[in-house]
């Protein structure tokens, strides 16, 4: 009996502990929440909230919205959810509609289901590990275009203390019709792409990590692109390597483009105008070289040295200018 006893006195004076943590953490919590609004003015809510007694801490924004350097987001309402034993991963979740106004540019973005995971690595300046937003049948509107998306993914983790590695996936892309049919009246082009995807490693002068609420602005010092892919019915593409800006710009590196579909990619690009029937017809020869008879998958290593991306001698074209924000 005096075990019994015993027992039920430690699971009372366990539960009182644990409710005195959570009421402590939460108050600790309302107090970095006000602190970290009052030093940053770009962002504003109308109100929040804090729930979740016993395991979880919630927050809930009212009508946030932030304002910084001619860019401003808002959205009704945004929720935070933390476990009580592991506050360094963050979940949120996302009202269905959110309003980025950008130059006078507005862009609507209506979802069934947007949320977003922050992991941090649990020490005192909590630095950022990983990233992942998943979205789920999203319409962009922008002026009078609509652009439909089946699911967007960007996720992002730490390779380094300064550099992150990011990727960005839509699929299911349904650009604008009208859009479409003004850019490419004769319809060479496909009016869905089942997927885009694209990565890239960035690297910052300073660690991503909890002082960025204290106003130290991190600068992006390199971006690598590593990678992208692009299907529709009958071609997909995939790109691998590594391009680096210099300091003009110019992207420099390797690729391994590998192409599913390429003989229909390549009457595409004639038919766009994009090459005429010379040069297709090279490039018929050239890459029937490179496969056995029958295959329609061709893995090609290109080279881009100061922007100019060549196949072994021949000069493919010239890659756009990459500039880093200031």
């Amino acid at each position: 009996m005096r075990a019994i006893k015993g027992l039920t006195v430690l699971a009372v004076l366990a539960v009182l502990a644990w409710g005195a943590y959570w009421f402590i953490g939460v108050r600790a919590l309302d107090r970095a929440i006000s602190a970290g609004l009052a030093h940053r003015p770009e962002v504003q809510v109308d109100s929040y909230e804090i729930h979740g007694f016993p395991n979880r801490f919630d927050v809930t924004f009212d009508a946030p919205r932030i304002e910084a350097a001619g860019v401003s987001w808002s959205t009704p309402f945004l929720q935070l959810f933390a476990l009580t034993y592991k506050p360094q991963h963050l979940v949120a979740v996302m009202a269905p509609d959110q309003i980025l106004n950008a130059n006078g540019q507005e862009l609507l973005i209506h979802s069934e289901d947007l949320r977003a995971s922050l992991v941090m690595q649990p020490s005192l300046d909590l630095p950022l590990e990983r990233l992942a937003v998943v979205g789920h049948v999203l319409d962009l509107q922008l002026a009078d275009e609509t652009h439909a998306l089946d699911t967007l993914r960007l996720g992002t983790r730490r390779l380094a203390d300064r550099v992150h590695e990011v990727a960005l996936v839509a699929e299911g892309l349904f650009p604008d019709p009208a859009l479409m049919d003004r850019l490419d009246p004769q319809v060479l082009w496909p009016r869905r792409f089942e997927r885009l995807r694209a990565s890239a490693e960035l690297e910052f002068d300073r660690v991503l990590d909890r002082h960025l609420a204290d106003g130290i602005e991190p600068r992006l010092t390199r971006v690598t692109l590593t990678g992208f892919d692009a299907a529709w019915p009958g071609v997909d593409v995939t790109a691998t390597g590594r391009l680096t800006p210099g300091p003009d710009g110019m992207l420099s590196g390797d690729v391994t483009l590998q192409v599913t579909g390429w003989e229909a990619l390549l009457d595409e690009l004639r038919q766009a105008g994009m090459l005429d029937d010379g040069t297709q017809a090279m490039l018929l020869t050239t890459l029937g070289s490179m496969t056995t008879e029958g295959d329609d998958r061709l893995d090609i290593p290109l080279t881009v040295a100061e922007g100019d991306l060549r196949l072994g001698p021949l000069l493919l074209g010239t890659l756009p200018r990459l500039r880093l924000p200031a």
